[in-house]
């Protein structure tokens, strides 16, 4: 035994008490008592492994101290030996009604008694070990087990998050799995301005928002009192409702420290792919316009060239020029007419393969967009406005 075992000596004769704890002194730290009523007030603050009982004694007899002691005082580490001079069946049975958990008959051995006294002892040390090993083992078991829930709602939130189209659903998703994990929280997205989000689209209190534009810059987490604010470029959120355990407060901080990756990284992709959209349409509107003013180029030339051709020919008999000259000339407008058309196909060919490009793009977003379920992004979040204090 590691702590030495108390054993507390309840009976009316100083005598036998002197005697039994001169026995059991050297193994074991001693208190008497001369009546019941003395051990019940000593029990108040002395915790034995045994209380060796007189049966009979003035008052409240061992028989009733014993059922008392069982049931009201020390059920569940304590053992209560009864000593009495009536060594029958009928008060052997009366002992184990009331819950002794040993009959000591008068008169008795000390070296048999201190050996029943030091193995009832090393027993019930053995099985307050067992009780805190155990109770150890199930409250690792049930943290390990809350901890196993956590991780496995942030992979549903990435599973979740890579399905997001829009910033709305992003903030949507994080506000459903942060009340999954049982946290009050508000969250900031730092864009040209600042802009501020409760749960269900709620607005954030102004003393709230301050506290953002003042923390947002102080590291990745920052702890004060029973608040915790996450931060990353483009995006800081608080908790309001950190847990007091230190074990369960470190979990939802490594927690937090991902999903705020998550979100930042999530945010810079469809930012990445909004600038890409932009950049399509551009090149789109920009198709559209040279083939407007394709169109209307093939069609000056045309004019052009008729007209040309037609002044030119109406103006032959006024030039008076020999026939020679007069075709020479024919055949050098169409020739150069001829030249101004050979665009024609490089200008459709280069329209041709920037439709092209434009409808790859437009096939591959189609893949990648993909619609967060509308049960996951529209949880039945509480649309209280959030408190800070």
């Amino acid at each position: 035994m590691t702590d030495i075992a108390k054993v507390l000596i309840v009976d009316d004769e100083e005598a036998v008490r002197d005697m039994i704890t001169a026995a059991l002194k050297p193994f074991f730290v001693c208190e008497q008592a001369e009546s019941a009523s003395d051990a019940f007030a000593i029990l108040e603050h002395f915790d034995p492994q045994v209380v060796l009982m007189d049966i009979s004694m003035p008052g409240i007899d061992g028989l009733a101290a014993c059922e008392k002691i069982k049931t009201e005082i020390a059920p569940a580490n304590c053992a209560v030996f009864l000593v009495s001079g009536y060594n029958n069946l009928d008060m052997r049975l009366r002992a184990f009604d009331v819950g002794a958990d040993d009959f000591i008959a008068k008169p008795f051995q000390m070296k048999e008694l201190v050996t029943k006294v030091q193995r009832v002892c090393e027993f019930i040390n053995s099985q307050t070990l067992l009780k805190a090993s155990e109770q150890e083992s199930i409250t690792l078991a049930l943290s390990s087990m809350q901890q196993a829930s956590h991780y496995s709602l942030v992979m549903q939130f990435f599973k979740l998050l890579n399905q997001c189209s829009d910033q709305q659903q992003v903030i949507n998703q994080f506000f459903s799995t942060m009340k999954q994990l049982g946290m009050l929280t508000s969250i900031m997205i730092k864009q040209e301005q600042m802009h501020f989000y409760g749960p269900g689209g709620t607005q954030i209190s102004p003393i709230e928002q301050n506290i953002f534009e003042l923390l947002c810059t102080k590291g990745r987490l920052h702890n004060f009192g029973r608040r915790l604010i996450v931060n990353e470029k483009h995006i800081s959120f608080l908790i309001k409702n950190m847990p007091e355990s230190p074990e369960e407060n470190g979990a939802i901080q490594d927690i937090s420290v991902a999903i705020i990756e998550g979100v930042e990284a999530k945010l810079i992709d469809l930012g990445r792919q909004h600038a890409v959209e932009k950049i399509v349409l551009d090149i789109t509107n920009g198709i559209s316009e040279l083939h407007t003013i394709s169109e209307e180029y093939k069609s000056l030339i045309l004019d052009v060239t008729n007209d040309l051709n037609q002044q030119i020919s109406s103006s032959f008999h006024i030039l008076d020029l020999t026939e020679e000259q007069e075709l020479f000339i024919a055949n050098l407008i169409a020739k150069e007419a001829k030249k101004l058309s050979a665009i024609e196909p490089k200008m459709d060919l280069l329209k041709s393969n920037l439709t092209d490009i434009i409808e790859q793009t437009d096939k591959y977003f189609a893949m990648e967009k993909k619609s967060v379920p509308e049960a996951d992004t529209n949880m039945d979040i509480n649309t209280t406005k959030p408190e800070l204090f």
